[in-house]
């Protein structure tokens, strides 16, 4: 069966080839998807014409704020964050829907996957010099609050599969529970054992101003993580990664070579990490084996020259069973194999995507 292929795949690459499998995962999208299907075909891209992973259809996250695109019975349900703003007819207003925090939905067939494609790169880049088990503070909310938080279930993953019986979650309905982080943090420092914090950089920022606001200094032993998820763009309080990362060290103890950013959205199955504890540039994010970003013009969709900025789009082995093949509303430049993140498109930028949206969701357009 191609899904176990590809959770094979993720755990040893030394099998199949990533062409091979894209090539295939394509094939099962467009077999599946009906949606998907029409537009593809209406483009004269069946799975017989494509021969190189590059030339799949990509499909505008957006269109995820109005479609079903699953290619089986969902698992689970993940929503982004925002509130929705109902529908929208044209692409001027996809665009306005998009700057309201109209939410995505990822239908998501194969959970096991998602964790699979957790355990395959969050120890790399996260936990290389911290013992597991080891104390985790997650400043993100719990199943129970956020059922449908992708975010949520990664965190509950990573604190149940390598999180010790003291990890806890410091989350309430007014955000971080200081009270309780506060707790945490001295128990910690206390013993003197590495630990690792999962949070937002929103969730990051509201505990460091609580803890400024006390003067309240913590000092977490050497060794210790902060997983930062990002988080921060398009919102109103943007956040300054220097002042971020030095405020981490005045409140935390914890200095900015041990702090890992991820990139990852609710509409893929995969994240991106930076090597930072790898002693790698700090600003670059690096795809696992199975994925792979390219930058592409936001209007023509060619692939942007060396140094140019673009929008991002990923390929995600892990999303077999929803779209595989995303172009995000997100900016950056590639850089080797990875890419330095620039931040969230404009709304001129996400004109292309939203008229990609708006035809798919007509099955197709180009009859």
């Amino acid at each position: 069966m191609l899904v176990a292929r590809v959770t094979r795949f993720l755990a040893d690459p030394g099998g199949d080839q990533f062409e091979d499998l894209a090539l295939a995962v394509f094939a099962f999208q467009h077999e599946r998807i009906a949606a998907y299907r029409r537009w593809c075909d209406g483009r004269g891209l069946s799975p017989a014409d494509v021969s190189d992973w590059r030339e799949v259809p990509v499909v505008p996250a957006l269109a995820m704020k109005r479609l079903a695109l699953h290619a089986a019975e969902p698992q689970e349900v993940f929503r982004s964050s925002g509130t929705s703003a109902g529908g929208t007819a044209d692409a001027d207003t996809a665009v306005a829907a998009t700057s309201r925090g109209e939410r995505s939905v990822h239908y998501h067939p194969f959970p096991d996957l998602y964790r699979q494609a957790i355990d395959c790169s969050f120890p790399r880049f996260c936990l290389p010099r911290l013992r597991t088990p080891a104390p985790m503070l997650s400043l993100v909310p719990s199943r129970t609050q956020a059922p449908d938080s992708s975010l949520a279930f990664m965190a509950a993953h990573v604190l149940d599969r390598w999180g010790s019986a003291d990890s806890a979650i410091a989350f309430g309905e007014r955000g971080v529970d200081v009270t309780r982080a506060r707790s945490w943090l001295a128990a910690r420092q206390r013993e003197g054992r590495p630990a690792l914090v999962f949070a937002t950089s929103l969730a990051l920022a509201q505990l460091l101003e609580a803890l400024a606001r006390r003067f309240l200094h913590f000092r977490l032993a050497p060794g210790s993580v902060v997983f930062d998820t990002g988080g921060s763009k398009g919102r109103q309080q943007e956040i300054a990664r220097a002042d971020l990362l030095a405020r981490l060290e005045t409140w935390l103890g914890v200095p900015p070579e041990q702090v890992v950013r991820e990139y990852g959205m609710s509409e893929l199955s995969s994240q991106c990490y930076t090597g930072t504890l790898l002693g790698d540039d700090p600003d670059l994010f690096h795809p696992p084996h199975w994925v792979r970003v390219r930058v592409l013009h936001p209007e023509t969709l060619a692939e942007q020259p060396a140094g140019e900025a673009g929008l991002l789009a990923i390929f995600d082995l892990a999303n077999i069973g929803s779209v595989a093949y995303l172009l995000t509303e997100d900016v950056g430049i590639a850089a080797g194999a990875g890419f330095r993140l620039l931040g969230r498109a404009s709304g001129a930028e996400l004109r292309g995507c939203s008229l990609l949206a708006e035809e798919l969701g007509r099955g197709g357009g180009h009859g």
